[in-house]
């Protein structure tokens, strides 16, 4: 499908996101990039970005927070996501429109390419030298803020900016980060990050250690209309939910490209432990949506989803023993006995659209997440406490 030309290209986001004041975080996964922004409260009005750009880029403005530090001080925290593969591509062209900038400076061409064309080199200027000198040692990144439009980097003294990263490619792509956006990435322990978002928003009141936020910062209103917890009834409406008291020990299902589950036993640091998991998550949805309909794109996938029927893919209990049988084994009908079992049989095969395809993946990476998280949860006695977390589970 074509690009939509209304929608904000990645660059331009990517760079207003470099360019924001407060702190930043982010996840970057084998699937979804996620990423925080913790923005002055004085000066968020300044930097709201746009519900949607790029090809898969979103801004989830109804998960906004706000947050008051130890020491007082107050900030916004938004959140925005794109493709990890996306996000890599962005970079790269940024990092190359930096060195052409800089190499352009350093031959006397004007940044201008409305200029260029009457521009020259002044006379004895070693233009190979120059080059060499900007790749052996880049210049600081700086970005003219005259618009967004221009996506020109200009040479300054710009300092390097550090982020607070998650995820695989906070090595895979650390090199590639700070030679393109002046971004150090620090690395941060994945799933203790993952339990302490958990823990700041549980309430004070919670057994135990529900902190109401931590010994860092507490949030303090919420800006969305989502319930921090809620579960999802059979008719696909949101339900609310109390949180559990006592809180601990708890099971938390963090739902990514893959799947960790882990056993929390209080808030204290580290008192985690991963005891499984799944290969089969969002990554397994995306790319079979991707093999088996016209979804390129996570939003694209769960739209076909939305509209499909799995019964039209999937065999069921009642299928096999018929409405009587199901009733003899104390079995409920709809049941799944079989993802995509019924494209064995060419009838029923061509009764299936696309959106039942890609609505039966969903509940095939859906369901065996919950039964083997149900397995853990009975296992170590909180089958009331079971929470599920992560991009795949988030709800406008």
């Amino acid at each position: 499908a074509s690009a939509d030309p209304a929608r904000v290209s990645a660059m331009k986001v990517l760079q207003k996101i470099r360019d924001a004041p407060g702190h930043m975080g982010c996840d970057i996964g084998g699937t979804l990039v996620k990423m925080a922004l913790a923005l002055p409260i004085e000066e968020a009005d300044h930097w709201i970005f746009p519900e949607t750009f790029g090809n898969t880029g979103r801004a989830h403005h109804h998960l906004q927070l706000d947050l008051q530090s130890a020491d007082g001080r107050r900030f916004v925290l938004r959140f925005v996501s794109g493709s990890t593969s996306q996000l890599e591509l962005a970079v790269q062209h940024l990092g190359l429109r930096r060195k052409a900038s800089a190499k352009d400076l350093l031959a006397g061409v004007p940044l201008d390419p409305e200029d260029r064309a009457h521009a020259a080199a002044p006379p004895g200027f070693d233009l190979a030298a120059a080059v060499r000198k900007v790749d052996e040692s880049p210049p600081p990144f700086a970005r003219s803020h005259s618009d967004w439009a221009g996506e020109v980097f200009t040479h300054s003294g710009r300092t390097i900016r550090r982020i607070a990263t998650a995820g695989g490619g906070a090595s895979k792509l650390a090199p590639l980060f700070r030679d393109a956006l002046r971004v150090d990435m620090e690395p941060v322990k994945e799933l203790s990050a993952v339990v302490d978002g958990l823990l700041l928003l549980a309430p004070r009141s919670a057994e135990a250690g529900g902190t109401g936020g931590s010994s860092y910062a507490k949030i303090t209103s919420s800006g969305g209309p989502a319930a921090d917890v809620f579960t999802i009834l059979e008719d696909g409406s949101t339900q609310p939910l109390p949180w559990p008291e006592p809180l601990f020990p708890l099971i938390l299902v963090n739902m990514g490209s893959g799947v960790s589950i882990l056993r929390v036993g209080s808030a204290n640091d580290s008192d985690y432990v991963r005891i499984g998991g799944t290969a089969c998550g969002g990554g397994t949805f995306l790319g079979l949506a991707r093999a088996l309909t016209s979804a390129r794109t996570f939003d694209e996938a769960l739209a076909l989803a939305e509209k499909g029927d799995a019964k039209r893919a999937d065999k069921l209990v009642s299928d096999i023993y018929g409405e009587d049988g199901c009733k003899n084994l104390g079995l409920p009908g709809g049941l799944t006995a079989s993802n995509f079992g019924k494209l064995c049989d060419d009838a029923t095969e061509a009764e299936c659209s696309e959106r039942d395809l890609a609505r039966s993946v969903l509940q095939m990476v859906t369901q065996q997440c919950v039964l083997l998280a149900t397995a853990f949860a009975q296992r170590e006695g909180c089958i009331d406490r079971v929470f599920f977390v992560g991009g795949f589970v988030d709800e406008p």
